[in-house]
């Protein structure tokens, strides 16, 4: 019998929301994929917390992507990955469906600076960002085309960022529950134990997966792009070679999803990692919390 962990690891509430996807073929993206074209979803989690009240992660895309990608050289982004923001998946509309405004949000945990997952922060004008230390110094040191190779966009940032911004690790550390400490530590984001954001570093520098408990006891790892898949027998799909070149350390990248891979096949099904473009994850949860229809 599992000890009982709410005095530990409290319960929040859990809704994916799709914001808007890109398109791309699977055999660039996936070890593996087909030549046809796929569809990645950009996946955001609505997260209410009983007294922080509602909480982001990541913004998937929003009008100021097309804004920030109007000209050259960042024109090349929108043209490498073209994108579609149908009205009724932009971030409002769905947060307002959900009884909630835009400045309502109190937090975004933003799980890197890459411009599909941050495309909304100007959006959500009261939310404290958190955010990874590494991820904006790296942005900040770097000239604009290396941005670009990095797929980061800094007319993202809102113009108050500095003023909303907390890093992530200057945060109270945290231990992982037992079915996460394959990926080791990680910190406390309110200090309850209930939000703990956990290194997934290689992908993009200061990358980070947000680790909660939902109200079914069930716990979810929010990924982001550790990995882009996870098929229907539980497996991690490893990137492809073209999106290796991308990658900030291919090394740790590969490292990370071999974590990732030994927690999906030592743990029960009360783990669940969801990476934030697989569309199959999204379909296969549970009604309730498939906030996009």
């Amino acid at each position: 019998m599992k000890p009982a962990r709410a005095s530990v690891f409290p319960r929040t509430s859990l809704t994916m929301l799709r914001v808007g996807h890109c398109t791309h073929p699977e055999c660039f993206a996936l070890r593996g994929g087909a030549w046809r074209t796929g569809i990645f979803p950009a996946l955001v989690g609505l997260i209410r917390h009983p007294s922080a009240g509602a909480i982001l992660f990541d913004t998937g895309y929003s009008e100021h992507f097309a804004r920030a990608t109007a000209r050259f050289p960042e024109r090349l982004y929108r043209w490498t990955t073209p994108v579609t923001l149908p009205d009724s998946e932009c971030l409002q509309t769905q947060l307002a469906a959900h009884g909630i405004a835009m400045h309502e949000v109190r937090y975004v945990f933003a799980s890197h600076l890459h411009a599909d997952h941050i495309a909304g922060l100007r959006d959500l004008p009261r939310a404290t960002i958190w955010y990874g230390d590494a991820a904006l110094r790296g942005a900040r040191d770097a000239s604009r085309f290396a941005r670009l190779r990095k797929a980061t966009l800094l007319d993202l940032l809102p113009d108050d960022f500095d003023a909303r911004r907390c890093a992530v690790e200057a945060l109270p550390r945290a231990a992982l529950p037992h079915g996460w400490r394959e990926l080791g530590g990680g910190f406390d984001l309110l200090g309850d134990g209930s939000l703990r954001a956990v290194p997934l570093p290689g992908h993009a520098r200061g990358h980070y997966g947000l680790l909660l408990r939902h109200e079914d006891d069930r716990e979810y790892l929010l990924a982001g792009d550790a990995t882009w898949r996870i098929d229907g027998q539980g497996n991690a799909t490893a990137s492809a070679w073209p999106t290796r070149l991308l990658a900030d350390d291919w090394h740790a990248q590969h490292d990370t999803l071999t974590r990732l891979r030994r927690v999906l096949r030592d743990g029960d099904d009360s783990c669940c990692i969801l990476p934030s473009h697989c569309a199959g994850s999204y379909a296969r949860l549970p009604d309730a919390m498939r906030g996009t229809r």
